[in-house]
């Protein structure tokens, strides 16, 4: 049974289309990577399956719950996100891992009373992802980089089957997208590890962990599969509407423009 399943999915906001008949199945043990350009709607596409923003027509399906039909709490619980846009609700005194039990409580700040046993569960989930140096440092004071990995960490709080990176490199230079990308690596190693949905409009943070590849483009999906066949110059030369050349380098894809002739 896949674990997300749309058919025929439409999001209609204010009268203007964002997703049109979008039809798109993931199974398990797949990662897969969402590439567009900014507006493409992939933001909206997440959001559905998230239900943060409800379908206007089509069905969905999500670890089993049927929108519309099941409850949606508990699958909520079963989604972990991670992006930039999260990074700003945290105090900058909180201590790293601090913020990282607060995933358990899909929560911004400690509500709730927690002991250091509670803490040292934060702190063994970040040493599985390689942020133990961040043990007892404050938030404020870390790098853009760093946030973003504990984050991750976070989201790891609730041993979510799907994990949801929305542009989670924004604002990283290049050493620490590489980093960041290190580590989803490792996410993928785990045993029992999240399902990955990773949203890039960047086609070289593609790693060879997302076996699958969706093109979105003016929210409708214009190609699907396995990302070898989908990286491709005469895929993408369709996709973006314009002549590239692609290379692949110690297994990344750049995606250049081809220089016009006149």
């Amino acid at each position: 049974m896949p674990i997300i399943s749309l058919k025929t999915v439409n999001f209609i906001r204010s009268g203007q289309k964002i997703l049109e008949n979008i039809n798109w199945t993931v199974e398990k043990n797949e990662h897969w990577a969402i590439l567009g350009l900014n507006g493409s709607g992939k933001s909206s596409l997440l959001k559905l399956i998230m239900a943060e923003n409800w379908k206007t027509s089509g069905e969905i399906t999500v670890l089993g719950t049927r929108f519309g039909l099941d409850p949606i709490p508990e699958l909520r619980a079963k989604i972990g996100i991670v992006g930039s846009f999260i990074a700003e609700r945290f105090r900058p005194d909180i201590i790293a891992e601090n913020l990282v039990l607060t995933g358990r409580y899909n929560s911004s700040m400690l509500y709730r009373a927690f002991s250091e046993q509670d803490l040292d569960v934060a702190r063994d989930l970040m040493r599985q992802i390689g942020a133990d140096k961040l043990i007892g440092r404050i938030y404020g004071t870390l790098s853009q980089g760093e946030k973003q990995l504990l984050l991750i960490a976070r989201s790891l709080m609730i041993a979510p089957e799907i994990l949801i990176l929305d542009e989670a490199t924004n604002g990283l230079d290049l050493f620490a997208k590489e980093r960041l990308l290190d580590k989803l690596h490792m996410i993928t190693q785990l045993a029992n590890g999240p399902t990955l949905l990773y949203i890039t409009h960047h086609p070289d943070e593609i790693t060879s962990d997302f076996q699958k590849t969706l093109l979105l483009r003016d929210g409708k999906i214009i190609d699907s599969g396995a990302t070898k066949t989908i990286l491709t110059e005469k895929t993408l030369t369709d996709f973006y509407q314009m002549p590239v050349d692609v290379e692949r380098v110690n297994g990344k894809y750049f995606v250049i423009p081809k220089k016009s002739d006149t």
